[in-house]
């Protein structure tokens, strides 16, 4: 039977096939085109196209698809049904090539370098500038000016971060969907490997420019918060104000601290402003005893914060593992909404920072990490992410190599 218009889908087959790129089973299907009289120069979609337009007549033939290819328009599209098997192809065929727009950019100036090494520095020390000391009234207003320009070199820190972040998770995406794409279609894997070997560089350049901006104690730290045992709940002065309520906004005050800290790349004390507004939503419009009570959170945060330290600097038996992983990529949105990252900011932080080895073809990764930061990564493995041991049996054979022995498919994670 016919297709019907409606089972029909229009395709820039010139833009997307080229010369170089293997067919397969394919190079064998007809498809219409049309030509001028003469039969010489490009094929078309469509009589309509505007380069025929100066022909005397133009003729239809069906032409098989391989032999096509060298002579297809770039501007026509070809209306295939959409059960052909030129189109899956055809969206393999993209994956791979729009690596390609990522290849070949200008490189950072001399400029651009400082302002990165600057924001390391800066980041180095927290999310936002040391607490301002006390000074006299005649140095205020240079203090003010000093302090604007110390937000301003934070915020640029902050935001060279995220870029970097975005930057690296974004390519990893677009090689992961091109390795699904090869081995839907092994016969691309020939034409595909230098576009893949080429972004892998520049994927390893923005995982290490990333990386840099990320500090290890911070994800050490976090990764301690996990073990805490829950905090009991002890009457303090300070709750005073919350009467009923001191005990339900002590629970979610840890909820919230700690579930923030512990899939965050930040300072543990950056979190507080968390349980600052769990504390202010329990109070609502009122004032009596709400200064005590902030008081009274500020301590017990510090006293958290303090017990992960602890437990971080803790002597462990192993206190290094080498850990394969599995990052997926990002999730594709409707075309107006930003693709959504699965992994959390702790979980790129890790990956990014204690990446010891990468199979390109399998997209994993291999990482020596301390030992509650890899008891994390296995809490938190599912389908989306595998994550194993990698020598669980005192193996002494490279990262490389383990790596590439790794089985991430025939994991069961249920």
């Amino acid at each position: 039977m016919s297709s019907t218009r409606d089972e029909l889908r229009h395709v820039m087959l010139g833009s997307l096939f080229t010369p170089e790129v293997p067919l397969g089973s394919t190079r064998d299907i007809l498809i219409t085109c049309h030509v001028s009289a003469t039969g010489k120069g490009k094929l078309h979609g469509s009589p309509e196209c505007r380069t025929l337009r100066s022909a005397a007549s133009v003729n239809q033939i069906d032409v098989p698809f391989g032999e096509a290819v060298a002579r297809l328009c770039p501007s026509c599209r070809w209306p295939l049904p959409t059960n052909s098997f030129i189109l899956p192809l055809g969206a393999a065929v993209s994956e791979v090539d729009s690596l390609a727009i990522w290849l070949d950019r200008e490189s950072k100036d001399e400029e651009d370098l400082e302002a990165e090494r600057d924001a390391a520095i800066a980041l180095a020390a927290g999310e936002y500038p040391p607490r301002a000391t006390e000074s006299g009234d005649d140095e205020e207003e240079d203090d003010e000016a000093g302090r604007d320009e110390e937000w301003e070199r934070y915020d640029r820190a902050r935001n060279f971060r995220s870029r970097r972040h975005e930057h690296w998770r974004r390519l990893h995406s677009y090689l992961t969907r091109s390795n699904e794409a090869v081995s839907e279609y092994p016969f691309l894997a020939p034409w595909a490997d230098g576009l893949q070997s080429r972004l892998a560089t520049v994927l390893d350049e923005e995982r290490r420019a990333f990386a840099a901006l990320v500090q290890p104690i911070r994800l050490l730290e976090a990764a301690a918060v996990r073990i805490l045992p829950e905090p009991k709940f002890s009457a303090d002065p300070g709750f005073a104000g919350l009467g009923a309520e001191a005990e339900k906004t002590f629970r979610r005050a840890w909820y919230e601290w700690s579930r923030r800290a512990i899939w965050s790349w930040r300072l543990l004390e950056d979190q507080d402003f968390s349980v600052y507004t769990v504390v202010s939503d329990a109070f609502g419009r009122r004032r009596k005893g709400k200064p005590e009570a902030h008081a009274a959170f500020r301590r017990l945060t510090a006293d958290w914060i303090r017990q992960a330290r602890e437990e971080a600097g803790r002597p462990v038996s192993t206190p290094w593992q080498l850990v394969a992983v599995k990052a997926p990529a990002l999730v594709r949105t409707h075309h107006s909404e930003p693709e959504r990252d699965p992994l959390t900011l702790w979980e790129a932080a890790v990956i990014a920072t204690y990446q010891v080895a990468f199979n390109r073809k399998a997209g994993t990764t291999a990482l020596l990490v301390p030992h509650l930061v890899a008891e994390q990564l296995l809490a938190c493995a599912s389908d989306d992410m595998p994550v194993q041991r990698l020598v669980p049996d005192g193996s002494a054979l490279p990262a490389e190599v383990l790596l590439d022995q790794w089985d991430h498919a025939g994991l069961n994670l249920s």
